[in-house]
């Protein structure tokens, strides 16, 4: 837009505007040049909105093609954020849980829990998962650029000797693996995530086809997890690939680290849960 000359715009007593400046031309009565100045002031109000209009507008636009995807609250300062849930599938896979000392079925009877439920919270007290577990791990990109997944890792922060005590453990046949691709064993040298084709082992996660994170297309993957020798905490280190950009998502248990034990080994007595998942029975 073209400069506003400052003859037009310069109030009288501005530094910028001389006596004759301030005084209307001789031709042109005062009451007619005030006019003229005003509204050349509002022309250049409205110029002036019109910009920041604009300015404002742009950063808006810019704000939701990044963040409006975002399903759950933003993570401040974060581009990629990752979540995790622990679970297994009971039709399939077997739950346990070691405790330190003997465990007290007929309480857990007595207050009527599932043994889904009844286990949980011997972990919250002093237990110790136990066997295997399964990990969620989403990862949300909030960014346009798309994020290739390029490896998956355990990285154990600390190990203990397995609790000595009881275990007990409710769920299908131990062992049985076939719906997971991505399994991570504790107790391997390399604790990266291997892939399998059903019960065949692939190589080294991965093998073919790399999660992908798209923005408002979050990347979510399974991965058994199953225990070595000790009672490790660890937590799962996602390495990502994000334009030339590289980096890696530190993936916890809502804040602290997964812990695992052996289901074999040190132990007092074995319980299972029938088929009600009400009832505990003492194993041979």
């Amino acid at each position: 837009m073209p400069e506003t000359p400052q003859t037009e715009t310069a109030e009288p007593g501005d530094p910028a505007s001389s006596p004759d400046d301030d005084a209307p031309a001789a031709h042109q009565p005062q009451d007619a040049a005030e006019p003229g100045r005003g509204r050349m002031r509002t022309i250049a109000a409205a110029a002036l909105g019109v910009v920041l209009s604009t300015a404002l507008a742009a950063a808006v636009t810019t704000y939701f093609d990044v963040w409006s995807s975002s399903r759950s609250p933003v993570p401040a300062g974060r581009a990629l954020h990752a979540e995790s849930e622990v679970w297994w599938d009971l039709t399939r896979d077997t739950k346990a849980v070691r405790i330190p000392g003997t465990a007290d079925v007929a309480k857990l009877e007595q207050e009527a829990m599932d043994a889904d439920t009844a286990l949980d919270g011997l972990v919250e007290a002093d237990g110790t998962y136990a066997g295997m577990m399964r990990v969620r791990v989403t990862l949300m990109n909030f960014t346009k650029v798309p994020v290739s997944v390029t490896g998956v890792r355990a990285r154990v922060t600390e190990e203990k000797p397995a609790p000595e005590g009881d275990l007990l453990s409710c769920g299908g046949a131990e062992g049985s693996t076939g719906i997971t691709r991505l399994r991570i064993d504790l107790g391997a040298s390399d604790p990266a995530a291997q892939e399998y084709d059903g019960e065949k082992a692939v190589g080294q996660y991965p093998t073919q086809e790399m999660q992908l994170a798209k923005q408002d297309e979050p990347a979510v993957f399974d991965i058994r997890v199953e225990a070595g020798e000790t009672a490790a905490s660890y937590v799962l280190d996602v390495v990502y690939q994000q334009g030339t950009e590289k980096g890696r998502v530190v993936v916890d248990d809502g804040g602290k680290p997964f812990v695992l034990a052996p289901d074999e080994g040190d132990i007092d007595s074995t319980y299972r849960c029938d088929d009600s998942m009400t009832h505990w029975r003492k194993q041979p």
